[in-house]
């Protein structure tokens, strides 16, 4: 079931996870083998990996809203068919997030327009073996900024004009 809200509600800030997701699919798509962008590991990515399909797992840490601007610091993980492809890999896709420096727009796979208004590094590439799933997997960390939408409701107006 579906939930539905309030004819007045119009939406936020983007879902960060799958807007980098979207973004992220369509450069993995150029790719030979093209790779995978998910939110969670699939169950068989090992199979996939090994198979030869890169696995770009993507998923949203702190810190959040500030007034207009919502800052998310989104972990990107790469787990390629070997430690060097998921290097590679991941160089690959840390340049297309950095080209964002200055925002963008960001065209989803439903055919929404997100626009980012930043991407900058927070943590570069790295291996942590203790907390790596495969030891192939090489995550970095950005920080992905967007603004809310101009075009919005007045949620405080609306939010005072319903009784208590």
């Amino acid at each position: 079931m579906a939930i539905v809200f309030p004819d007045w509600f119009e939406g936020g800030f983007p879902d960060r996870e799958l807007l980098l997701c979207d973004l992220l699919q369509k450069f993995l798509d150029l790719c030979t083998p093209a790779g995978l962008a998910c939110t969670w590991l699939p169950d068989n990515y090992r199979e996939m990996v090994d198979g030869g399909t890169p696995v770009v797992r993507v998923y949203r840490g702190g810190p959040g809203a500030d007034g207009q601007w919502d800052a998310a610091a989104m972990q990107v993980a790469v787990i390629a068919a070997t430690r060097a492809d998921s290097w590679a890999l991941m160089e690959y896709l840390r340049q297309i997030l950095l080209s964002f420096d200055c925002g963008g727009k960001v065209r989803r796979a439903d055919g929404e327009i997100n626009t980012i208004t930043s991407i900058k590094e927070m943590v570069g590439p790295q291996q942590i073996p203790e907390l790596n799933p495969d030891f192939r997997m090489v995550p970095a960390t950005f920080r992905v900024e967007c603004r809310r939408d101009r075009h919005l409701p007045d949620y405080a107006a609306i939010r005072e004009s319903i009784p208590l």
